[in-house]
């Protein structure tokens, strides 16, 4: 039987990129920090980052993430000028898996949008799409 996972992969490409970016559990009223992690793998339904810190699974996350380029594929005039070409894209997603790769130091996280504007969902898409086509 396929996981979440497999079907993601099937529906979304992925693109492998190496961008920084700041993640927190997600909970409400927020609370806490952000810290810094890595994207391994992007794509429009989800992520797989490295962190320092394992997350069980179904753990919700506040993600930002402000990588050059997918805001010129969002709808609108203005997004070519001033904050809005440098705003950061910022999801809810769930943990679907944490794998231990440096026990107590680094985890490989696969994580899937639960909270995504959908004019943002198609943007990235679009913006994963270009990038892999850029890079054949």
């Amino acid at each position: 039987m396929a996981d979440e996972n497999d079907t993601d992969r099937r529906r979304y490409e992925r693109l492998e990129r190496r961008d920084e970016i700041q993640i927190k559990e997600y909970s409400y009223p927020e609370r806490g920090h952000y810290q810094t992690a890595r994207i391994l793998d992007i794509s429009g339904g989800g992520l797989q980052i490295e962190t320092k810190q394992h997350f069980p699974a179904e753990t919700q996350l506040k993600i930002e993430m402000n990588f050059v380029g997918w805001q010129r594929y969002t709808p609108g005039f203005l997004k070519y000028f001033g904050d809005a070409a440098r705003r950061p894209l910022v999801v809810l997603a769930e943990v679907v898996r944490c794998s231990s790769v440096v026990p107590g130091h680094k985890y490989d996280v696969a994580v899937t949008f639960t909270g995504i504007d959908e004019n943002h969902r198609r943007a990235l898409i679009k913006f994963v799409r270009e990038q892999i086509t850029e890079r054949r």
